[in-house]
């Protein structure tokens, strides 16, 4: 009897020393798949025409659900604003006769949009859309001076205007193209929601057009800046936090002819590509307003674009051009408060623009 009850209770003991074994392997587990529910997640996806990135550094479990959101909140808005999409606002109101009501989203746009145009003269202007549509840099078809000519009389942001939620246009044919803003106010969208669902460490980039949040190992983001002339590289560096830094240049949609660079960012004023200057990079608090600023100070080239920015105390700017075949470049009053480093020594700093 004394034999069979320490049987019994050795198997008893082997017992509790598996299931003890069994709960730790589980709690291992359990810790294991928290943590990797927990990780930062980075992902990047095709979205508004470009590689779309989401970073999210800090952990947080419900990371997965919010990058799977917040791409969807960008396809929304890509569906509302893309002339892509055949039933988009946009196209609504570009096939509309003299007037349409809008969304509350495209008022908002559209008074961006307006107000920029107004403080540029005109150098942003979303009715260059005509323009835009003669030229194709897939096919390399560039339009004539008399195509060209035809569809200016039907370019300028004052020839549209909103009452409410009414847009009018002055003629039928007059079409806008969002090209130039829109994906830095989708950029905000989709920043909003991240703050909503309280993530701090976070940066979105699209395609040039990016906003940094904080960076939980060094509190800023060093973010580096597209040379525009050598796509492997990078002309400089700024460190930056809580902010949206978006950059354009010659070199996104371009193509050759008879020696000349014809790219997409083209003057409202002329209709052909603007040549003042090859790069620009705005920091600013939103990356709508950066967005549209960057096509504007393009534009305008470096002088009237830096003294410009000069008079605005959120917005800091910097400035790639050439000047008889060297590379030179201006930046801002207080631009440099962003730990500016440049990458390109032989590039040119021209004191006398500022």
């Amino acid at each position: 009897m004394s034999w069979l009850c320490a049987f019994s209770s050795l198997i008893m003991k082997r017992k509790i020393i598996q299931i003890g074994f069994l709960i730790i392997l589980l709690l291992v587990i359990y810790v294991r798949i928290s943590h990797e529910k927990s990780k930062p997640l980075k992902e990047t996806r095709l979205a508004l025409g470009t590689f779309v990135t989401i970073d999210i550094q800090g952990k947080n479990r419900q990371n997965r659900e919010i990058i799977d959101s917040v791409f969807s909140i960008i396809q929304i808005y890509e569906k509302q604003f893309s002339l892509t999409y055949p039933k988009s606002e946009t196209n609504r109101i570009n096939n509309s006769e003299n007037s349409i009501l809008i969304s509350e989203d495209m008022q908002d746009i559209l008074t961006i949009s307006n107000q920029i145009s107004n403080e540029t003269e005109g150098a942003f202007d979303i009715t260059v859309g005509k323009i835009i549509n003669l030229y194709d840099f897939v096919d390399e078809v560039m339009p004539t001076q008399a195509e060209i000519d035809s569809a200016l009389v039907y370019v300028g942001y004052k020839k549209i205007s909103c009452i409410d939620s009414e847009l009018f246009k002055d003629d039928p044919t007059i079409f806008i193209d969002l090209g130039g803003i829109a994906k830095g106010f989708i950029v905000d969208k989709a920043v909003a929601y991240l703050k909503e669902k309280g993530i701090t460490n976070s940066a979105i980039n699209a395609g040039g057009d990016l906003f940094v949040m904080q960076n939980p190992e060094t509190d800023v983001w060093k973010v580096g800046i597209q040379h525009p002339r050598n796509p492997s590289a990078l002309f400089g560096s700024v460190e930056v936090r809580d902010i949206a830094v978006v950059t354009s240049g010659d070199y996104e949609q371009f193509f050759m002819k008879d020696g000349k660079r014809i790219h997409h960012i083209i003057d409202p004023q002329t209709g052909f590509p603007s040549y003042n200057s090859i790069s620009v990079t705005v920091i600013a608090p939103n990356t709508t307003i950066a967005d549209a600023l960057c096509t504007a100070l393009f534009v305008m080239g470096p002088e009237k674009a830096i003294k410009l920015v000069n008079h605005k105390n959120d917005i800091e700017a910097l400035i790639v051009f050439e000047n008889n075949g060297e590379l030179c470049y201006v930046f801002s009053n207080n631009f440099d408060k962003y730990k500016f480093t440049l990458i390109d020594s032989t590039a040119q700093f021209r004191k006398d623009i500022q």
